[in-house]
């Protein structure tokens, strides 16, 4: 009998983020491989009939490995069932997709990914703040700030001219504003942290960028954190740009 694998993105890890497709494939499923982020309103969910494994990882404590956890997906899936491979976030962003994907193909087990929402999203909606506006952000650099080597790529990150986002760097907030001030980025560009982004556990921490080399604002819990360093973060919504504001007002009565 002939088994497939579903890759799909639970977003931040409360159902309420979950699209309606990542919800089809959970209630279809015969097994369920799930990550920490994967929250109890997401757990649920899970059908009676289902094998769940969890195979998180946090911290350098990892459940399984990712070996382990492949072979676990072409184990039941070759085994007929339909199982389906749900990770916190998107798929498609430091999320080991590529290593699922090639070791799937080469045994010619069907397999499909959805997308979900991502980190980086949640934050902002966490923050009230666009990613991109005009006059002030029309790119957006996504970097891993746990791993990423910060003396080779400060420059390049100060010279920027959008969003910088670190993923994965609620333990380097210091090094990484360090790194940027040694180039030169203004002292006073504003960025934030979003601890648990999209969760009842959400923490946020507005400030500038020298306020978050100093130590002066950090991580408060142990959970995942996203960095957020940019100009567009004067944007919130209390704080637009008056004339823009009145100037779209404006158009809004007249097409009225």
């Amino acid at each position: 009998m002939q088994g497939q694998v579903v890759i799909v993105g639970a977003g931040p890890g409360e159902v309420e983020h979950l699209t309606l497709g990542a919800l089809r494939e959970i209630h279809a499923a015969d097994t369920i491989l799930y990550d920490a982020l994967v929250g109890d309103s997401i757990l649920a969910e899970f059908p009676a009939h289902a094998t769940t494994v969890f195979v998180g990882k946090r911290s350098g404590k990892h459940a399984y490995t990712q070996t382990m956890i492949i072979s676990l997906m072409i184990r039941h899936a070759l085994e007929g069932r339909r199982v389906l491979r749900l990770k916190g976030g998107d798929p498609s962003i430091f999320a080991h997709l590529a290593s699922e994907l090639g070791a799937l193909r080469a045994l010619q087990i069907p397999v499909k990914v959805l997308p979900g929402v991502s980190a980086l999203l949640a934050a902002a909606a966490q923050l009230e703040t666009p990613l991109t506006a005009r006059g002030a952000s029309r790119q957006i650099w996504i970097c891993d700030g746990h791993t990423f080597d910060f003396e080779k790529q400060a420059k390049a990150w100060a010279e920027f001219q959008g969003t910088r986002v670190f993923y994965m760097s609620a333990g380097r907030t210091a090094e990484i504003s360090a790194a940027l001030l040694s180039e030169k980025l203004d002292a006073q560009t504003p960025c934030a942290l979003v601890e648990n982004a999209g969760s009842a556990e959400a923490l946020t921490h507005r400030g500038s960028l020298f306020e978050f080399a100093s130590g002066e604002l950090t991580r408060k819990t142990l959970g995942p954190g996203i960095f957020l360093v940019g100009d567009v973060l004067r944007l919130q919504a209390n704080a637009l740009d008056a004339e823009l504001v009145s100037s779209k007002q404006k158009q809004y009565a007249t097409a009225s």
